[in-house]
């Protein structure tokens, strides 16, 4: 995953935006998946070990890696890629659209303009064919060193697997006849640049080549090559009020689902949860080889990878037959918190979720929740906050800093940038026990 994972999850620990289990309570609807009753033997492992062993041989999908050669670098692995749904689109009587999206990008994490290319085709359902499905993985890799460009950077589960299961779950579709299941239509995308700041699904979101508006939901697949105890890790069901009933009736294979309500994790989703679209993110949880030369097909788990696309084709299933709208939710959940820093003001509340999604400096808001203190002093969703008590706001740990210096009732003043002018707010300080 991106760059800064490590610093990012303990930042989301304290927020109280990732993991989070819950499952015993929730009751899936009777099934409306029998038909796929079997489809565990239908998975080809020799099709996800084919897959996976073609993107480790590029050495490095590394965002600045080589983009000429045919055989080692991105540039080789997203051409493949691209090749591959071409590949399938002929066998299907042309069923997919397939085309790039591409932006330069310079940063912190990109030192020099480099072009992140996002990978995308699109299949058409059988009766809402303007609303979407969007399933996703990340193409890139790295090694511990992010700006590591050049070393063997194999990245065979994270994230050869979720592009793999992906794969699989469109070779799948292709074997079955058209039906209401499909009445939706997919939109696939392998995006680019997840490693350094989330670059291709950020292009994406700011630059859809389709109305978001009509994406109903987004499934994102990230490492998920080996289940520990069969736990299955799927986040953001809160984000849509259908999603909880429908993660558990695809799980009729008895996996151990992790159910985590916010879609704030680490990866390519959080770009469509800051746009207001439902998102889940299915991950199978951590592994030694993170980040490591020996993240090989070895170090793999077939039964795991089987297990998952198993599962995924049958919540994709769900999801592309749901007649009713998936409407986004902003997931407010009890342990929901900007931060925590110790001995500081544990109950002081501002009211905002944020964005991690550009690389900027300042605070920048992904959401901002009704009748909170922030709602009330006038801030809004895509507000960069840069000043706070007197205080330079340049990251979510110096915002943390000065929040936790005040109490509830204390009157804050506050300088943002909103679409770039500059804008002043007094904020009164909330109490965490106010919040709905």
């Amino acid at each position: 995953m991106k760059q800064t994972i490590a610093t990012l999850n303990a930042a989301l620990i304290l927020l109280g935006l990732g993991g989070g289990t819950a499952t015993a309570a929730l009751e899936a609807p009777p099934s409306e998946v029998t038909s796929h009753h079997e489809l565990v033997a239908a998975v080809s492992a020799t099709n996800i070990e084919r897959d996976i062993t073609k993107l480790v041989s590029f050495g490095t999908r590394h965002t600045l890696s080589d983009t000429t050669s045919e055989t080692t670098g991105i540039g080789a692995a997203r051409r493949w890629v691209k090749a591959e749904f071409e590949r399938i689109s002929a066998q299907c009587g042309g069923c997919l659209e397939v085309f790039y999206v591409s932006d330069v990008v310079e940063g912190r994490r990109l030192p020099v303009p480099t072009e992140v290319v996002n990978v995308i085709a699109i299949q058409r359902g059988t009766l809402d064919t303007d609303r979407y499905v969007l399933m996703a993985g990340d193409i890139d890799s790295r090694v511990s060193d992010g700006m590591d460009a050049t070393s063997a950077s194999h990245g065979a589960n994270d994230n050869a697997s979720g592009v793999t299961v992906v794969w699989e779950l469109i070779n799948l579709i292709q074997t079955r006849p058209a039906s209401d299941e499909s009445r939706r239509s997919l939109l696939v995308v392998f995006f680019g640049g997840e490693e350094v700041g989330l670059q291709g699904s950020g292009y994406f979101v700011a630059h859809p080549p389709l109305d978001l508006a009509r994406v109903d939901a987004m499934i994102n697949f990230d490492t998920v090559g080996q289940l520990t105890d069969n736990r299955l890790y799927v986040s953001g069901i809160g984000t849509a009020e259908a999603l909880p009933a429908l993660v558990q009736a695809a799980n009729t294979d008895g996996l151990d689902l992790s159910l985590g309500q916010g879609g704030w994790s680490g990866s390519d989703h959080m770009s469509f949860n800051t746009r207001e679209v439902p998102v889940l993110f299915v991950f199978g949880g951590p592994y030694v080889q993170y980040n490591r030369p020996a993240d090989t097909w070895d170090s793999l788990s077939p039964a795991s990878l089987v297990k998952v696309a198993a599962y995924s084709d049958r919540l994709l299933d769900l999801l592309r037959a749901t007649p009713e709208p998936l409407t986004w939710v902003m997931v407010a959940e009890k342990k929901l918190r900007e931060g925590e820093t110790e001995g500081a003001n544990r109950d002081t509340w501002f009211g905002s979720l944020p964005d991690f999604t550009e690389d900027i400096k300042g605070y920048k808001l992904a959401g901002v929740f009704d009748n909170s203190p922030a709602a009330r002093s006038g801030l809004q969703k895509g507000d960069v906050l840069v000043r706070m008590a007197g205080q330079d706001i340049i990251d979510l740990p110096s915002f943390t800093r000065v929040l936790r210096s005040h109490a509830p009732g204390d009157l804050v003043e506050v300088e943002i940038l909103r679409a770039g002018n500059p804008l002043r707010f007094t904020v009164v300080m909330g109490n965490r026990s106010e919040r709905q």
